[in-house]
């Protein structure tokens, strides 16, 4: 009998709980609307996200700084490449971001050599040696990866490629002969 104690209380409220429902007021068709509405608009309510703020100056001094001391023997024989801005546009009509690289370049000895194809190896290879440092700056939600040479003031045309790729590049993933295909010229927005 003393094992069943504690059930009763439990069994009484079983009980009570079934009778109450006999007599239910039935709910109006315009409140359960409106319920059903009011659900409704909870589910298509959006969540705000974090906003991702890239410290873009730092971005481009560090690439900067990388560019001027890289490689002393190109910038006296090739050319001189300098960050000018880093962006983060939308893709049109998408949620998806662009992480778009200005660089002017500059040929020394006035030699035509600003193209877009080196200008997006010369960035490559500085962003491959700062890897770190990049994919701590660079928001989610990246597409694409877009350089775009200027000289003297006049776009060259940019050079793109998918930021998996270039992510998989930056990793050690894919080497550059994998990535080499995937890179597409391309114009600027």
């Amino acid at each position: 009998m003393k094992r069943l104690l504690p059930f009763i209380p439990i069994l009484l409220l079983v009980v009570l709980n079934a009778c109450s429902n006999l007599g239910s007021p039935t709910v109006p068709p315009n409140m359960s609307t409106a319920v059903i509405w009011t659900l409704t608009a909870t589910m298509w309510t959006p969540t705000p996200t974090q906003t991702f703020n890239p410290n873009i100056p730092m971005m481009v001094n560090w690439l900067n700084a990388d560019l001027s001391t890289a490689n002393p023997l190109e910038w006296t024989l090739d050319a001189e490449y300098y960050v000018t801005n880093v962006t983060f546009p939308n893709v049109p009509n998408s949620s998806a971001l662009v992480f778009r690289v200005d660089v002017h370049c500059e040929c020394v000895n006035g030699s035509k050599c600003c193209i877009p194809e080196r200008t997006f190896v010369v960035m490559m290879g500085s962003m491959k040696r700062n890897a770190n440092t990049l994919m701590a700056q660079v928001p989610g939600g990246l597409h694409e990866v877009m350089v775009v040479c200027f000289e003297h003031k006049t776009q060259m045309g940019a050079v793109s490629a998918s930021w998996q790729d270039v992510r998989d590049y930056l990793l050690g993933f894919l080497t550059g002969y994998q990535l080499g295909p995937r890179v597409i010229r391309t114009v600027a927005p």
